[in-house]
């Protein structure tokens, strides 16, 4: 009987965890730096320099103006294109990832035509689509000073006509074909309802791939007065639409000048109402220097996008239960999914069990609770993970999410050790596939290979496709094709495709795997 008793106590058993005040790096949130270059003279992003801003100042982001100024009336040159390549995968080797916005001119108002703007958009999609994978958003660009909708030889500046109203509408609406997948930030609340509608995105409408859905706020001159230097028409109505908005999306930008606004009470205040995040530490550091010396850029730090908590964990009955809360201004702006990593204590073995859950939906100033069942684990004593990887960087762990804890986290891995082992007896028989092993790795060389078990590809959620037990971790391409063999995408995630049956392949060390999925 006490035997008995105490293995019962063993599998109902309840940890806690501690909060940490440590300012760390998180991927796609945070104080960015700033980086420009126009077309002459190209200033190319630093490898060096980027890894050093993670690591030394906790900066996962870097805001990434290309000004486009000699190819007004003509096409991007290609040795552009291929500049702009280079910096992707600069990114991608220092685990950082960019906010990209194209411009024409910072000073003049000297922009390009309607027709230029959308053949230039054309142009820049597929390098973005190739490189999604490190742009966190986009902010709208191309029209007018900074590409800030503002002061436009070709869209208008104050008294906008009907022309320039449906110019700048066809122009954003092109934008956001540039990263489908990607939220696009735009100046102003009124310019936000202009291409997106007079509705704000809900629960129900959030993340569904909608322009909707999709637009974002970015604000030039944050905490500068009370309507950021015309930011705000309206300030009761657009106030309450970017709270609105902002929920499901996000708002960011950077500080404009040192003003009584921006004193700490109410910048912590209005970052939280308006879920800021990301703000750029080169300007305007007045403001910054003010937030020191006050004694709340620690907390603007910490708080800047989202900041998960986790506050105990338990199991009972071979179900893990997981508390965590959002302490964050934000929310997370991309698709995650969340796993509980399951290592066995003996052979070391890994498995992988994905929560159900929706990662974006860990609102800020909200607590969470996740459940995951553990019985379908073979007979054996696991070490318990939460893991929240990059979809398309899952295998690099400085895209992973860290905890706000102490001692938890895996940097090695990426996973937050939830301190926390089951011993499962009665389990499923055999022995589990080892999963990929999330340390990077040099590329795997392209001798076809057969894997120890069927390759299965599915369609989640009815929008993202995932693919199991291949044979190479990363170094695979997809292509998705509808019933006419037309190419419609080259992502798993294809929320933005209509309804319909499509045949996924997908190439994985030499070997094309084919499936047929149906989006309802």
């Amino acid at each position: 009987m006490m035997l008995l008793l105490w293995g019962l106590a063993a599998q109902s058993q309840t940890q806690n965890y501690t909060a940490s005040t440590e300012i760390f790096a998180n991927p796609e949130r945070g104080f960015y730096h700033y980086r420009s270059s126009g077309a002459s003279g190209y200033s190319a992003l630093s490898q060096t320099e980027l890894t050093n801003f993670r690591k030394n100042e906790k900066v996962t982001l870097i805001w990434r103006e290309f000004r486009l100024d000699a190819y007004k009336t003509g096409v991007i040159a290609q040795t552009y294109l291929t500049k702009m390549q280079a910096d992707f995968t600069a990114l991608r080797a220092a685990g950082v990832k960019a906010i990209v916005r194209f411009n024409y001119t910072n000073t003049d108002g000297t922009d390009a035509s309607k027709a230029q703007i959308l053949a230039h958009i054309e142009q820049l999609k597929p390098i973005l689509a190739a490189n999604e994978d490190v742009i966190s958003s986009v902010e709208a660009g191309f029209i007018g000073n900074y590409g800030e909708w503002y002061d436009s030889d070709n869209f208008g500046k104050d008294n906008l006509t009907t022309q320039n109203k449906a110019d700048r509408l066809a122009v954003g609406t092109k934008i956001m074909e540039l990263a489908p997948h990607r939220m696009v930030a735009f100046r102003t609340p009124v310019i936000q309802r202009q291409v997106a509608g007079t509705g704000t995105v809900t629960t129900a409408t959030a993340y569904n791939g909608s322009i909707l859905s999709r637009v974002a706020a970015h604000n030039d001159c944050f905490l500068s007065s009370s309507d950021d230097y015309g930011t705000y028409i309206n300030a009761t109505t657009d106030y309450t639409y970017l709270e609105n908005q902002s929920k499901y999306t996000f708002d960011g930008g950077e500080t404009c000048s040192l003003t009584s606004y921006s004193a700490c009470a109410n910048a912590v205040s209005t970052m939280n109402r308006f879920h800021f995040n990301y703000l750029n530490s080169d300007y305007n550091q007045d403001v910054t220097m003010n937030w020191q010396s006050n004694g709340c850029l620690d907390e603007v730090k910490r708080r800047l996008g989202y900041r998960f908590e986790l506050q105990n964990s338990s199991i009972a009955s071979n179900v893990l239960t997981i508390n965590l809360q959002n302490v964050g201004f934000g929310n997370v702006i991309n698709d995650r999914k969340a796993y509980v990593v399951c290592k066995n204590t003996t052979t070391g073995t890994e498995i992988p069990l994905a929560i159900a859950t929706n990662v974006r939906l860990w609102q800020a100033g909200v607590q969470t609770r996740l459940t995951q069942s553990l019985t379908s684990l073979p007979n054996g004593t696991y070490q318990l993970y939460l893991n929240i990887p990059d979809l398309q960087l899952g295998t690099n762990p400085v895209y992973s999410i860290k905890c706000a804890n102490t001692g938890l986290w895996d940097e090695i891995k990426g996973y937050n050790n939830l301190n926390q082992t089951v011993t499962i007896t009665g389990g499923v028989a055999g022995t589990p596939t080892t999963p990929p092993d999330t340390t990077p790795t040099t590329p795997p060389d392209t001798t076809p290979t057969t894997p120890t078990q069927p390759v299965v590809i599915v369609l989640v959620n009815n929008y993202l496709i995932t693919a199991s037990n291949l044979p190479c971790a990363t170094n695979y391409t997809v292509g998705v094709y509808n019933s006419s063999g037309r190419l419609k995408s080259t992502s798993m995630n294809i929320s933005n495709l209509k309804k319909g049956m499509y045949i996924v392949k997908i190439t994985c060390n030499g070997q094309v795997y084919t499936k047929k999925i149906w989006k309802v």
